[in-house]
């Protein structure tokens, strides 16, 4: 009688377990991923386009997202206020030079910059600049290194050095070029592309990452690559391999029309992006890829540290970092 019992028992259990399998597992939480980000730059673009899209959720990442001006997105990584962002790339190699356990995870913004100069003057190649007035919002940003390196590199001619150079605010020296008190510009990036999309009034003579992709396949990172504290890596490698994974996502995602007409549209005043004509220059500059490097694989970051060779070479950083140290592909 008591086996009877047990018997209808567990015949009674097997439709409750039956039904407890087919219920959906509980949702694992999200993990938190706050990035610091620079203001009046693509980045305002791909972290909240990618964010609202729903790429970071799909990838298991809460994105907090905090838009400061420069100097504060500078800080931002090193005070720890975030463990990982795209950061200021030959800032980042001179910080681990210094002695910050940092390493460079992942893709991100490349050497987007190139000289301008009047559409009217005889300027047709870098070289024509020599003895002329050039000028650049900042001699210690990574893409004015990448362009001294990749000019000294390609020409044997030193843009500091061999031209009557100047350090000339960013909105200063847009204006100075277009009334021809400097013979060339070598800006930011958003009026970079204020500059590209002025048809017949500026033209471009030099571009970083034409020169390096021709030379190696791969544009110039260093003007913002993935950096993480290396101990935020290693406390959650997954989670480390999944944000990167996001990030490229929205760099990709980002280079459909429809996506940035979306984007700019909510956020095309904290991007710096004015008018439809620099909306439509970023639609033709993401489509032919000379915005975000959206993948990072041991090829890729070798012709980043190559650069980062010929940059030592000419004296434009310090000494290079070690790339098995502070390289990292996350696979």
């Amino acid at each position: 009688m008591t086996r009877t019992i047990l018997s209808k028992c567990l015949m009674a259990l097997i439709p409750v377990a039956v039904a407890a399998a087919a219920l959906p597992a509980p949702a694992k939480a999200l993990d938190k991923v706050k990035v610091v980000i620079p203001r009046n730059s693509a980045f305002v673009l791909s972290y909240y386009g990618g964010r609202d899209a729903g790429i970071y959720k799909k990838h298991g990442i809460d994105l907090q997202i905090d838009a400061r001006p420069f100097a504060g997105f500078l800080a931002g990584l090193p005070s720890k206020e975030c463990m990982v962002t795209t950061y200021a790339g030959t800032a980042a190699i001179s910080r681990i030079n210094k002695g910050l356990d940092w390493v460079i995870i992942g893709g991100g913004l490349t050497v987007m910059q190139q000289v301008f100069v009047r559409d009217k003057e005889p300027i047709h190649k870098i070289t024509d600049l020599k003895g002329k007035k050039f000028a650049s919002w900042s001699t210690g940003a990574g893409a004015f290194k990448a362009l001294r390196a990749a000019v000294l590199d390609g020409y044997n001619f030193d843009v500091l050095h061999d031209t009557k150079f100047d350090q000339i605010a960013a909105p200063a020296l847009f204006k100075f070029l277009g009334r021809g008190d400097v013979d060339a510009m070598f800006n930011i990036s958003s009026l970079t592309i204020t500059a590209a999309s002025e048809g017949g009034k500026f033209r471009s003579v030099f571009s970083p990452n034409a020169y390096w992709k021709k030379k190696t396949g791969y544009p110039i990172v260093w003007s913002g690559p993935i950096v993480a504290w290396r101990s935020w890596v290693d406390a959650d490698r997954d989670r480390a391999k999944r944000f990167v994974a996001a990030t490229h996502e929205a760099f990709r995602w980002l280079r459909d029309p429809k996506h940035l007409d979306t984007v700019v549209q909510k956020y095309g005043t904290l991007a710096a992006v004015h008018n439809q004509a620099e909306a439509n220059t970023y639609k033709k500059w993401l489509k032919d890829k000379r915005v975000f490097l959206a993948h990072w694989d041991q090829k890729t970051m070798d012709a980043e540290w190559k650069f980062l060779d010929v940059a030592k070479k000419y004296g434009v950083i310090s000494k290079v970092p070690s790339e098995k140290k502070y390289g990292l592909v996350l696979q």
